[in-house]
């Protein structure tokens, strides 16, 4: 079997993946560990699918507050101009009668012309990664893109699962994919769209995507029955212009996730240089 999936629209993925399935295995309607997918039966991840996860929108408040300032001191640049009213006197202008005497600051955007990113994110997980690590990750993803669009970017989110039958490192890079490939690509936000936080927040950090909605679109395509435990988290095939695989085995103290968010900003290509002095 090898099956690509594609889905340029979120509600067209909801339709499909909320189908009901003949599949043996469907691990995406079980409920024997809730913890394992987020604390949601199935028919709660479906709610919560549709109208997005507002209490994740906590979780990533925690990196925005302390990024937000970082990159509105970086990527606004102070310029010093001359004007008849401002915040202080330039004492030889004044002295020369020259009415536009006092100095004010205007604060200039780097980056500008704006520049529209693709952004893939796997949600490929192992079984032994806990819904903690899935939650910490996808919060500084989704500040990640709140960062890059407040710099005056427009970013595409697509949301990934590859899944490979072999666990062999070429099986899981892509390279043997006619011997068991399984792979679905969501755009979660198309670059013209505003960011609405609550449906990132669900895609990219909650274990549910991955355990409910995309092992019951593995489960409507036979994958379930076909490779064992739905296979091994594996490379996404096309990586836009930054890709996010796993960033880390376990959580991480938040100057780390920040400090990964300020790097991938970097990598982007984003003008992060210090401001000029006052």
């Amino acid at each position: 079997m090898n099956k690509q999936l594609v889905f340029e629209d979120l509600s067209e993925f909801w339709r499909y993946t909320m189908r009901d399935s003949s599949a043996y295995r469907k691990d995406s309607r079980d409920s024997y560990d809730l913890k394992w997918s987020g604390g949601l039966t199935w028919p709660e991840a479906k709610a919560m699918a549709l109208s997005g996860w507002r209490e994740g929108l906590n979780e990533i408040d925690r990196y925005r507050a302390q990024i937000a300032p970082i990159i509105t001191e970086k990527v606004l640049r102070p310029q010093q101009v001359f004007s008849m009213a401002g915040h202080y006197v330039d004492v030889g202008s004044f002295l020369a009668n020259d009415p536009e005497c006092f100095i004010t600051r205007e604060y200039e955007e780097r980056n500008y012309p704006g520049r529209v990113f693709k952004l893939v994110c796997s949600i490929s997980f192992s079984a032994a990664i806990t819904p903690e690590t899935i939650i910490q990750r996808g919060a500084m993803v989704c500040a990640l893109v709140d960062a890059i669009e407040f710099a005056g970017h427009r970013v595409e989110v697509v949301a990934n699962d590859a899944m490979s039958r072999h666990s062999g490192e070429a099986y899981r890079k892509g390279m043997h994919k006619d011997d068991g490939w399984f792979e679905v690509s969501v755009t979660v936000k198309k670059a013209q769209q505003p960011l609405e936080m609550s449906d990132l927040a669900f895609c990219l950090a909650h274990p549910a995507m991955l355990r409910r909605m995309m092992f019951s679109a593995a489960e409507l395509e036979g994958w379930s029955d076909y490779a064992h435990a739905y296979g091994y988290p594996s490379e996404a095939s096309e990586k836009g212009d930054r890709y996010v695989a796993e960033v880390f085995s376990g959580t991480v103290p938040d100057a780390k996730a920040i400090s990964w968010v300020l790097s991938e900003l970097k990598g982007l290509g984003i003008d992060l240089i210090e401001t000029d002095p006052a």
